[in-house]
Order: structure tokens, then sequence, then C-alpha cells
């Protein structure tokens, strides 16, 4: 159990810093890293703008009498679903049981924490890891949740290291097109026109390392990318796009250490997009205008079901049949021309298709060149109406 917690990104909110550290001692040293807050107002600001794993909490802190709970109920309100551990102490025995209430996992008496802590983290952990795969499956765009079930069905090693590399492929790609859509252009430094024409699965992989380098990025870029690589830790991935180019060359063969290296990246990225990131894409289908303000229809592509009807209203219009990205907050964003779907007259499913590049030395005329985002049929793309002029902007 001790070693779930390794490499774990812990909150923990607690008005007596002191208290807390001791507390929490064997949680650090079992691997997790502990951010320390001493209040909910803290604690709220932290988790908002970074995703964790866990959020151990303090009942009785600021703000109010009881900031714990004041901590869980905006927690809720927002949306954000990281899994949290209470600590409870004497006469607060009504405050813990709202406490789960309001969606805690577990909860430990202060008094106990130093042999019960380390324990109790390690289990709501691994619980959430355990159903992190269905999560993503069910609750991630479609793009992405079609390579997750895929990974999900993989049976031999071989199977689940290619179905592991697909998805952790398909996040980044996602990731890239999102951040391509949401940030103002800007040569990316070591990105040229030959490798956008002719992207591979490093080139996602330095695309969006680059864009966080950019002024202005895309908020909703940003947090879907802190779920799988946050502050300094670009390595881990690099390494399994160097396993990707070893297997591609036969300089490599899939292992079991491989397979176990890749689902605990896949499940701790589908855990925390489930909790922190709060964003769907939609096809624009219909539109209204009130005088004041557009009320525009989506067909929300989440999971491997739907579509689902979504409303938005936003002061600006919107292009029927394009994609869009949903914030949780915010106005709509077209993906295009990076990511393109088309529903299919019969069936009533979208395909989506994103951007794979061009012609090998591309012009500003050359058509843009698309790839299945994950859709198990073989529909071909749509005729490309986009040229390289989108992609220009964004090589060196």
């Amino acid at each position: 159990m001790i070693r779930q917690l390794a490499d774990v990104h812990v909150l923990v909110a607690d008005d007596q810093p002191d208290v807390a550290r001791t507390l929490c001692r064997p949680v650090e040293r079992a691997g997790a890293r502990l951010h320390f807050v001493d209040s909910g107002t803290a604690a709220l600001t932290a988790a908002t703008g970074r995703p964790f794993d866990l959020i151990i909490v303090d009942l009785k802190m600021p703000p109010e009498d009881w900031g714990g709970l004041w901590l869980l109920e905006r927690l809720q309100a927002q949306g954000l679903r990281t899994p949290a551990l209470v600590l409870s102490g004497e006469g607060s025995k009504q405050q813990t049981v709202r406490a789960m209430r309001l969606g805690a996992a577990d909860w430990v008496d202060k008094d106990d924490a130093s042999t019960e802590l380390l324990d109790r983290c390690a289990e709501v952990h691994v619980k959430w890891q355990a159903q992190a795969l269905e999560e993503a499956i069910g609750g991630l765009p479609a793009p992405l949740a079609a390579h997750f079930a895929r990974y999900w069905r993989a049976t031999d090693v071989d199977r689940q290291v290619n179905a592991g590399l697909a998805a952790l492929e398909a996040v980044l790609r996602f990731a890239a097109m999102v951040g391509l859509a949401t940030t103002p252009p800007a040569p990316l430094a070591g990105v040229t026109a030959a490798q956008l024409a002719r992207p591979s699965m490093g080139t996602w992989l330095t695309v969006c390392t680059r864009l966080l380098t950019l002024a202005g990025e895309g908020s909703e870029f940003a947090r879907l990318l802190a779920c799988l690589i946050p502050s300094g830790g670009a390595q881990r991935v690099q390494d399994l796009v160097n396993l990707r180019n070893g297997i591609a060359h036969g300089r490599t063969t899939s292992t079991a250490a491989h397979a176990n290296q890749l689902d605990g990246l896949l499940r701790r990225f589908a855990a925390r997009a489930a909790a922190f990131w709060r964003a769907d894409i939609g096809v624009a289908t219909t539109m209204t205008y009130d005088g004041m303000l557009f009320h525009a229809k989506f067909d929300r592509l989440r999971g491997t079901r739907g579509p689902f009807v979504h409303t938005v209203a936003t002061t600006d219009p919107t292009i029927t049949g394009q994609v869009f990205l949903l914030p949780h907050a915010g106005a709509p964003v077209t993906l295009s021309p990076w990511l393109v779907a088309e529903r299919a007259p019969s069936s009533g499913a979208y395909h989506c298709f994103q951007f794979d590049g061009s012609d090998t030395r591309p012009n500003t005329k050359s058509p843009l060149r698309y790839a299945s985002a994950g859709d198990p049929s073989d529909r071909p793309p749509p005729p490309s109406t986009a040229t390289w002029r989108a992609a220009e902007p964004w090589v060196q």
C-alpha cells in the first residue's frame, strides 16, 4: 500500500502547520509530495490552480469556525472531485458526518492520525486510481475516451503497451490541439515546418511543452496538460516516447515493467483529469439570438456514448458544424481547424478527426491532413478546407 503513494501530490490544509507536518511525516516518507496551506481559502486557491491526487483537510480551521466544511462545500460547488480525507477532532462528530455528505472520501480522528493516516491515505488513493479508467471512458472528451476504452480492453502485455502508448499519444495530441486553439500564435522553439508537417508522438510532446512557455497560453490547455505533466515532470513522458520509438524501430520489446509504467501514468492522468479538468467538446448545431445573447446548442461529445445536447449562452456567434471547446466557466472556443467532426446520417454518431500534418514541404496553400481521433471505424476524413496557413505561425 505504501508504495502507492510514491510521487502522489497531496494538498494538506491545516491552520497548525507544525502539527500537520508532524502528522504527515509518514505520508511524506512514503514518497508523497506534500503542499501545505493554513486555511480553507488558501486550499481552495491551490486546489483550483493545479491538480492534486489527494487533499487532507482539517475540519476546524479558518475561514469561519469550520473552514474544512467551507472548503468541501466550495470544491463541490465548483465541480472539483479530488478525493479528500478529513481530520476530525474532539467534538466534531456532527461536522465529520456533514463532511462525508459533502463528498469526503474518508476521515481520521486527529488523535489517531499518527498511526492511521498513512494507511488511510493509501487506501483512498488506491481506490480512486482503481476506478480512474472507467472515469476516463465515461467522462473524457470522445477522442480520448475511445483510446482509453481500447486500452482498458487490452489483455496481454504487448497489447497493453501498444494501446497504452496510443492512449498517451492521444492525450498529448489532444492537449496540443486545445493549446493551439486557445493560445495566441507564436513560433514554438524547436518546432520546424518539417516536424509539424509529419508529426510524431515526440512532436506533440514538444509542442505541448513549448506552448507552456508562451505568453497567454490557454488556461484549459494548461490545466489539462498539468494532469499529465506536473511542473518539472516531462521526463517520465519523454521516457515513454523513447520507448515508443524503440518498439517502432525494433530496438525494444514490450515488458511487464513497461506495461506497469504506462498503467500508472495513464491512471493518474485519468484520475486527475476526472477530478480537475472541467471542460467538454461539442459540435455546434443551432443558434438563436435574443437581442442580447446568442443561445448556441451543441452536441456534446463526452465519453464513448452520446452525443448529449448542451446549450450555452454567449456573446459571440458560433459556426454550425465546427467543434468547440466548452469550458465549465467561460465562452466556447472553436477547435477548428485542429479538430473536425462529421456526423453519419444513418446512425447520428459523430466521427472526429484531428490535425495530422500536411505536405512534406508545405506552403501556405497546402491542405491540412487529418487522421481519425480514436474512431474505431475506418471512415475516411472529410475533404480538407483548411490550409497550412493555420500552422505556419507556429513553426520556426
